[in-house]
Parts: C-alpha cells; sequence; structure tokens
C-alpha cells in the first residue's frame, strides 16, 4: 500500500499548503493561535490567484481578527499587564570602546537574509554590510568613504563597510543585523553583542553595545562577479546574488605575487582564455576570464575602493561585452545602485530624471518611473535625492 509521503507532491506547492492550513487547525483546538484551516481545501487555481489575507481564518467560522469577541490566549482568558521597569544599559562606552553601536534591521533585509538574500534586486540596493558613522567621527578616525573599518566590543570583531553619514550622532554608529558568516567574512555585528536577556520576556539586549572602531589596513580593494559562488580566503569579503550569479566584494592586506594567478584560484578556473590590465600600483589590476567569447568571471582590484559600475559589471556574465572598461558605454547610461527594487530603478536614472524633467516631489518621480508607487519603502531615499540634487528652475 502506498504510504502518504509516497503520495504527497512535493512539487505542488498547493499541496504542501493544504497541508500545513489543516495542521493549524489541529493547534488551534491545542489553543494556540495561528489557524488558517478554512483554507485546507482550497484549489491549486485559487492557490495561484489568492491574494494576501489577514488571519486568523478558521474553518466554518466568520472571524475577522483576534479578539473580537474578547478572549486572550491565557489560562482565564483575561489580558495580562506587566510592568515595564526600565533598566541601565549593561554595558556603556568607555575609554576602550568609546562608541555606543546600534544595530538594526534595513530596507530591504529580514530574518538573516534567509529569503531576502536570495533575491537580486533585493542585493542590489543594499550588497554587504556596512557601519554608518558621523561625519565629525570619520575624520576624527582617518575613516573614508567606502573604505572598511574594523569593529571591536569584548564580545568578537566585525568588518564593515563604511558609510558616512549625518543620519547618525557623533559617539555613535549603526551597523544592520542581517549578514552572516554565509555572505560576509566578519559581518556578523550580532556576534559584537553581550548575550543579556530580558528577565521576563526573554529577549536578548542585541540592539547596542559599546565599541571601539578603528579603519582596517587594506592593502587593496576588489570586486569580483562570477556566474558560480565562491569562497574567498581574503580578510574581508562579502557576497551577494546577481541576476547572472555572484558579486563580491573583497578587501586583503597583502598583495598577491601574481593577480592571474589568484583570480584562478578565487574563481576556480583553468584553461579559459584571460584577458587583464595591470595598473601601475601593485594592487590595480583588471581580470577576464571567456568561454565561447562570453564573460564567466571577472576581478577589479584597486589601491582604493573599486571604482566601476557594479551593475553593468555584474550583468556582463553570460555576455560578450567589454567587461574590463568597467562601465557601460555612452549609448548604455549606468543606472546605478537599486534604489526602487519593485520596478528595478537606479539611483543615476533618478537623478538624470530629477534633472532633465525638473521633478519636484516623490510623485512626481513616481509619475515619471513608477518609482515608489508599489509597496512604497524607497520613498524616503526618494525625498532624500531630492534634497541632494541641485533643483533647476523651471522656466516662466
Amino acid at each position: 500500500r502506498m504510504g502518504w509521503a509516497d503520495a504527497f507532491d512535493y512539487d505542488n506547492p498547493a499541496q504542501i499548503f493544504r497541508e500545513y492550513a489543516a495542521l493549524s487547525e489541529q493547534a488551534a483546538a491545542l489553543g494556540k493561535d495561528f489557524d488558517i484551516s478554512g483554507l485546507k481545501a482550497i484549489s491549486d487555481e485559487d492557490y495561484d490567484a489568492f491574494e494576501p489575507r489577514r488571519w486568523p481564518i478558521a474553518a466554518g467560522k466568520d472571524r475577522e481578527r483576534f479578539f473580537a469577541d474578547g478572549g486572550f490566549f491565557t489560562d482565564n482568558a483575561k489580558g495580562r499587564m506587566l510592568p515595564i521597569r526600565h533598566r541601565a544599559p549593561v554595558e556603556t562606552p568607555d575609554d576602550a570602546r568609546p562608541f555606543r553601536l546600534n544595530t538594526g534591521r534595513v530596507r530591504d533585509h529580514w530574518h538573516t537574509m534567509t529569503r531576502t538574500g536570495l533575491a537580486p534586486r533585493l542585493t542590489q540596493h543594499m550588497g554587504e554590510p556596512y557601519l554608518e558613522v558621523n561625519p565629525k567621527d570619520a575624520l576624527r578616525l582617518g575613516l573614508k568613504p567606502a573604505s572598511v573599518a574594523k569593529v571591536d566590543s569584548p564580545n568578537g570583531t566585525a568588518l564593515l563597510r563604511v558609510m558616512i553619514s549625518d543620519r547618525v550622532r557623533a559617539g555613535e554608529a549603526f551597523a544592520p543585523l542581517h549578514w552572516t558568516a554565509e555572505c560576509a567574512s566578519l559581518g556578523r555585528v550580532n556576534a559584537l553583542v553581550t548575550a543579556n536577556v530580558d528577565p521576563v520576556s526573554g529577549q536578548p539586549e542585541s540592539k547596542a553595545c559599546p565599541v571601539d572602531i578603528a579603519p582596517y589596513d587594506a592593502a587593496w580593494y576588489g570586486f569580483a562577479v562570477t556566474a558560480e559562488e565562491i569562497a574567498p580566503e581574503t580578510d574581508y569579503w562579502a557576497k551577494a546574488r546577481t541576476e547572472n550569479g555572484w558579486q563580491v566584494e573583497l578587501a586583503h592586506s597583502k598583495v598577491p605575487e601574481d593577480w592571474r594567478w589568484f583570480a584562478q584560484e578565487l574563481f576556480g578556473l583553468a584553461d579559459l582564455e584571460i584577458t587583464s590590465v595591470t595598473g601601475p600600483h601593485p594592487g590595480s589590476s583588471r581580470i577576464a576570464f571567456w568561454r565561447d567569447g562570453r564573460v564567466v568571471a571577472a576581478l577589479f582590484t584597486s589601491p582604493t575602493p573599486v571604482a566601476v559600475s557594479r551593475r553593468f559589471v555584474s550583468q556582463s556574465i553570460g555576455d560578450d561585452v567589454p567587461v574590463l572598461a568597467g562601465r557601460p558605454g555612452a549609448d548604455q547610461p549606468d543606472p546605478g545602485a537599486t534604489i526602487c527594487a519593485c520596478f528595478n530603478v537606479g539611483v543615476n536614472t533618478i537623478v538624470q530624471a530629477i534633472h532633465s524633467q525638473n521633478l519636484m516631489s516623490v510623485e512626481a518621480i513616481g509619475e515619471a518611473l513608477d518609482a515608489g508607487t508599489n509597496c512604497g519603502s524607497c520613498r524616503p531615499e526618494l525625498a532624500a535625492l531630492l534634497q541632494q540634487v541641485p533643483m533647476t528652475t523651471a522656466a516662466e
């Protein structure tokens, strides 16, 4: 007799969802809050056309929201009020670690990037972990834009790309918490914080800790693109999905003796056509690997942060474009880093439209480019661009 597991179609998402909905009914019967049993018989066609709905969706019940008819998930069905007492931070900045590091999420990532890290459009907006520091602190510490900073706490160390911004106060810094050891060498910001927890909820005190910040002494910086995922052995690396493969940011404290050999080891490629250009500085090179006239991988290195069009270079994988130029030709404008992930609109496209069409508002940008008209999460960045871009005077 065929068993249940043998009969189950794991390739049919609708069937998986029906089973999940049926299991939620059993959980609800045991007093759990999650119940979507009203969808346990949904058809494949209805599942494909299903639009977002608020749960619970209980079978045989017409209840639109929790607690509409009273009752909480407690023994006596009554809500419990807990007294909140402010507790001073366990750790405070001192002479050894004078900065307070604030951590949190950023627009396009969540859940340690187990899902969002697989979406190329989202990774093109923020492709690596970073440290946001105030301009005064950056000047005092010798941190330059797009360089790498070393962040130390009593618990660990992180290497993060420097973003200089007045959105953080002097004496403080911000770093996103999503990057893990799978996508960055030392980007795990939560490794810096102490494992203090709230005595009632068990919530970790993972939002802030005192740190020391210093420039990372990089002998060279690199940017690589490849069709296949790679495992760099440099001090700093951060990799992100692209539409055609992977892009990787790199930095290291020692210059290789032979860049072509280094690139072959990095990509795990041999017996392919190689084109390369070596600059006057030992840390400067551009190397591309070709198969049947199409780009398989490319590496750009520089003694300073690499200045190339990352979108153009990442999209060159599988194409026959002159990738070593590092940017598209004059007839192919570079859209720049993605701002609106919903409609894949880059910062350069937005800035050019602001100038050429004299756009004065976020709504005007949306009408011209669709940017900001779907989920709306990029609207604050659009507003910031309008403040930063010098406006032309409309003709009278």
